[in-house]
């Protein structure tokens, strides 16, 4: 439930970011406080009905198996569907889209910034936006790595330590860097 909601925060972030870069005059009117209340109450709507729909319906609980030091699925065809589909390939669009509107914004804010004087103003500008260009790239990384070590990687861990590492430790990481 948690991550799901981290990563339509995420995306939520990054389209407020690109809307502040390309239509300034219009962003207040849509990040109003009204519509950010319902962007994320949609969202944890969103999470709630996924991951209820996921764990009750079609039954595919997450469990701590004998012998592994690894959270997944149950094992059964449609759990992992529901496991590469609902989870990883969710993931890797959301880090794409993340990447794609948060690259547009940094290009504009660059030309923007070329564009006007050079004096203490436009030096803060520069400053915020390669904060915006470490913050984002940080962003992806983390989130492409855990992935890649959760879903790729880690059927390939030859031991429980390995396993361990290669998945309760990324995901556990990716969410405290992600602070």
């Amino acid at each position: 439930f948690s991550f799901q909601i981290c990563g339509m925060s995420h995306v939520s972030i990054s389209v407020n970011r690109f809307f502040a870069v390309y239509a300034p005059l219009t962003y207040t009117s849509l990040f109003s406080k009204r519509n950010t209340r319902v962007l994320i109450c949609s969202y944890w709507t969103v999470a709630a009905v996924g991951t209820t729909y996921a764990l009750k319906i079609i039954d595919c609980t997450v469990s701590l198996p004998h012998g592994t030091w690894i959270f997944t699925f149950k094992y059964t065809a449609i759990c992992q569907q529901v496991q590469w589909y609902g989870e990883f390939i969710k993931y890797v669009v959301y880090v794409v889209i993340v990447a794609m509107l948060d690259f547009s914004s940094v290009m504009r804010l660059h030309y923007m910034n070329h564009r006007g004087v050079h004096d203490l103003a436009s030096a803060q500008r520069r400053s915020c936006l390669m904060n915006l260009v470490y913050q984002a790239a940080l962003q992806g990384i983390f989130f492409t790595s855990e992935l890649i070590t959760y879903f790729i990687l880690s059927p390939y861990a030859r031991n429980k330590w390995e396993a361990f590492l290669l998945t309760t430790v990324s995901w556990c990481l990716v969410h405290g860097m992600d602070g």
